[in-house]
């Protein structure tokens, strides 16, 4: 006679299978974390033979991991990262550049620090994931450097980046500017209110976007008009995809109607915000305040697209983040920070600085 099945007992057996299946799960993820590990510091040491000289292998290492490698800002920058480097025998490299797959700039570091490069240069944040990601490189004797945006918190080496409180007061004295050229171009009967709408990066995980609004807006009530009031908004932008940007300021734009001044604090939301403008066929309607100096912003400052734009030096930010690694694997101290030059670029000195711009790349 055949026994019949017993219930509590074929429960066991799939909860067998299923804590099976889960070690495996695990297993497997742990695999492919230690073969792109392998993978990449083998790339390191493929990529460090290709800039070999007739004197042998580069004397350190350094590995860049920002946020998006697809900034052209950080293009500029790692060039003149890599051309400083050169100048003292050492190779910086842009993690991640190279792989197929996307990782974030967290598992970017991870891989840094298990290569053991020389040094990090780290855009960083607020999270608590890049406090603890800096803490451990320096915990295994590698030095880092924060730019950009700073982890003070941290034990990083160095910050080299602008001040974002005086970032925000340059934008405080533009939009002053600017409220007073469309206070001008107003009726008289409307000339009490000036609209202004400051779009930030919703994604951007630190505290420098609320150090720039607040000196924006300290500027603007010190400073302004009293004769009329400037009202400020805020609106954050999705910049998480390569598209999203541009989909986000859209629906944006055409929701509402338009504020008489817009300000962007990155290059994306710039870009996105003159080129939704002209496909509204609304050039002129708003005051566009935006950052950096790609070669869509110039030509929208040259057409007056634009009112002007604010653009940190990014060769200068490049050089200073080897230097701060060098000083501190020599010397074992470095500045805690290294402050570095913006400039404001309008219709009246655009040309000027195209050319400045020409000459420093010859």
């Amino acid at each position: 006679m055949k026994e019949k099945d017993n219930p509590e007992s074929k429960r066991r057996s799939k909860y067998t299978i299923a804590t099976i299946l889960f070690v495996v799960m695990i297993i497997i993820s742990g695999l492919v974390t230690l073969v792109t590990m392998i993978y990449f510091r083998h790339r390191v040491r493929e990529d460090m033979n290709l800039t070999k000289s007739v004197e042998g292998d580069p004397e350190r290492y350094y590995s860049l991991v920002v946020r998006d490698n697809d900034d052209t800002y950080w293009h500029s920058a790692y060039e003149s990262m890599k051309a400083q480097g050169e100048l003292y025998d050492v190779y910086v490299d842009m993690a991640g550049k190279n792989l197929s797959v996307d990782y974030s700039k967290y598992d970017l570091m991870e891989m840094a620090i298990s290569s053991k490069v020389d040094g990090i240069i780290y855009e960083a944040d607020d999270s608590e994931q890049s406090l603890t990601l800096i803490n451990k490189a320096v915990a295994a004797g590698i030095p880092v450097v924060t730019v950009r945006t700073d982890a003070p918190a941290s034990a990083r080496r160095s910050f080299v980046g602008v001040s974002f409180y005086n970032l925000g007061m340059e934008y405080g004295k533009l939009i002053i500017d600017a409220a007073g050229e469309v206070i001008r171009s107003k009726p008289s009967d409307k000339r009490d209110t000036v609209s202004v709408l400051v779009l930030t990066d919703g994604n951007m995980q630190d505290t420098s976007q609320n150090v720039v609004l607040s000196a924006l807006k300290e500027t603007v009530q010190k400073e302004a008009d009293d004769s009329y009031e400037i009202i400020i908004g805020t609106a954050q932008i999705d910049n998480s995809g390569e598209f999203t940007a541009e989909e986000s300021v859209r629906d944006l734009l055409y929701s509402a109607s338009l504020p008489d001044v817009i300000v962007c604090l990155n290059e994306v939301n710039t870009e996105s915000v003159y080129q939704t403008i002209v496909e509204m066929n609304k050039v002129g309607k708003s005051i566009i305040l935006g950052y950096d100096d790609s070669d869509i912003v110039l030509k929208a400052i040259e057409r007056e697209g634009i009112y002007a734009s604010i653009t940190v030096d990014s060769r200068q930010m490049g050089q200073d983040c080897v230097e701060a690694l060098n000083e501190y694997i020599v010397y074992k101290r470095v500045s805690d920070y290294y402050g570095v030059d913006y400039k404001i670029i309008n219709s009246k000195n655009v040309s000027e600085y195209r050319m400045s711009e020409v000459t420093d790349e010859e």
